[in-house]
C-alpha cells in the first residue's frame, strides 16, 4: 500500500513540476511567439505568391514562379517553388529586421537599456592566452599588465606582409 502511495506522489510531483515548465514566462511567450511568427510566414508567403512573384513574373514573361520545372531521368525539379519559398525568407527577414529590430534597437539606445558592447580581447603578453583589454592582470600565468597596456604591447616586431 506504501508503494501505491509513494508512486502517486512521485507522480504527482512531477506533474507539478512539467506545469510550472509549462507555465514559465518564457515558455509562453516562445510559443506565443512561434505561432504569430508562423501566421506572419504565412501572410508573407500568400503576399510573395498572390502579388510578389506574378510582378516580377510579368517582367520575365511568367505569370507565376509555381509552374517553373525541369525533369531529369523522370525526377521533376519544381525550381519554382523554391523561388517562391526564397522571395518569402528575404521579404520576411527584411520585414522583421526593419519594422522589429532596428526600432527596437533604437528605441532600446533612447531608453539608455541598450547592452553593452563587449570588451575586446588580445593575447597576454607573457603567455598568449586571450584576455579582455581592460584587464590588469593575466588570469591565467598571473603576469601583471599595468595600467592602460596595449594588446601590441612586448610584441617584437615583425615583417609586415
Amino acid at each position: 500500500m506504501s508503494r501505491g502511495r509513494h508512486h502517486e506522489s512521485k507522480t504527482r510531483g512531477i506533474l507539478l513540476e512539467f506545469r510550472g515548465f509549462v507555465l514559465r514566462g518564457n515558455v509562453v511567450d516562445l510559443a506565443v511567439a512561434i505561432a504569430v511568427g508562423a501566421a506572419f510566414t504565412a501572410v508573407v508567403a500568400a503576399l510573395t505568391s498572390s502579388f510578389i512573384t506574378p510582378l516580377i513574373g510579368a517582367v520575365f514573361g511568367k505569370s507565376s514562379f509555381d509552374g517553373l520545372d525541369f525533369t531529369i531521368n523522370g525526377s521533376v525539379f519544381a525550381y519554382g517553388k523554391f523561388i517562391n519559398a526564397l522571395i518569402t525568407f528575404f521579404i520576411t527577414a527584411a520585414v522583421l529586421f526593419f519594422f522589429v529590430v532596428k526600432p527596437l534597437s533604437h528605441l532600446l539606445i533612447k531608453l539608455g537599456m541598450a547592452p553593452a558592447v563587449p570588451m575586446g580581447k588580445a593575447p597576454c603578453p607573457a603567455c598568449l592566452t586571450e584576455i579582455p583589454v581592460g584587464a590588469t592582470r593575466c588570469a591565467f600565468c598571473t603576469t601583471e599588465l599595468g595600467e592602460g597596456w596595449s594588446p601590441t604591447d612586448n610584441v617584437e616586431d615583425q615583417p609586415e606582409s
